[in-house]
């Protein structure tokens, strides 16, 4: 499986969704073909293809690079530094869980 569609179905499976998606269905949700709807319609998908597309870019590549001191073109090394290093986000924290996802997420979800 592509490395790209495994990150997204893990977001789309994972912890963070299946609550999201609890709350609006008000129970318990477990179906990954709800979960993977959910995720689209409240637009984690488009959350995740722009950090994604972050990730890959120039800017991220150069840091993480200049990071481990050699050329990183690894997709897998990029994400990994994106989400714990990059310096367009404050250190220590993970944008999956940033303010605005979160009220874009709520006012779907009412």
């Amino acid at each position: 499986m592509d490395f790209r569609v495994w990150l997204q179905l893990a977001e789309a499976l994972g912890p963070v969704n299946r609550w999201f998606c609890s709350e609006a269905y008000g129970k318990e949700i477990d179906d990954p073909d709800v979960l993977l709807t959910y995720f689209i319609k409240s637009g984690g998908a488009a959350n995740f293809s722009g950090r994604y597309g972050r990730a890959m870019g120039t800017l991220n590549r150069w840091y993480c690079s200049e990071f481990y001191r050699r050329d990183i073109r690894d997709p897998q090394i990029l994400w990994e530094y994106y989400m714990n290093h990059s310096p367009d986000r404050p250190a220590g924290t993970d944008s999956r869980y940033d303010l605005d996802d979160v009220l874009s997420a709520m006012s779907i979800a009412c």
